[in-house]
């Protein structure tokens, strides 16, 4: 737990191979991560949030109030976009972070 404390991006092989650098005995990665998950913490993509000014409120709540009155029909040539993102393959090359449990 204090590499995880120590570096948050820490992956599992590197846990691992820290501790079996150090101890006489030899540990697996699945054993590191499911101690890790035991001890309360989670694998989860680091957050990058933009904080919004005061201008950027100002900004948003001009636009919604400029299209607040539009009809089913003007809203249909909108193209609107979440940005999920969809994996074929197990490799996904993101950066993680292990996080406590709230």
């Amino acid at each position: 737990m204090r590499i995880l404390k120590l570096d948050r991006r820490a992956i599992l092989p590197e846990i691992a191979a820290d501790f079996n650098a150090g101890a006489s005995t030899s540990v697996n990665v699945r054993t590191v991560q499911r101690t890790v998950i035991n001890m309360g913490s989670q694998s989860r993509r680091p957050t990058r949030v933009l904080l919004l000014t005061a201008r950027h409120n100002a900004l948003r709540l001009a636009w919604a109030r400029q299209h607040c009155h539009w009809t089913v029909d003007e809203w249909k040539h909108v193209a609107c976009s979440d940005e999920s993102r969809f994996q074929l393959y197990r490799t996904d090359t993101r950066v993680r972070v292990w996080r406590q449990h709230h």
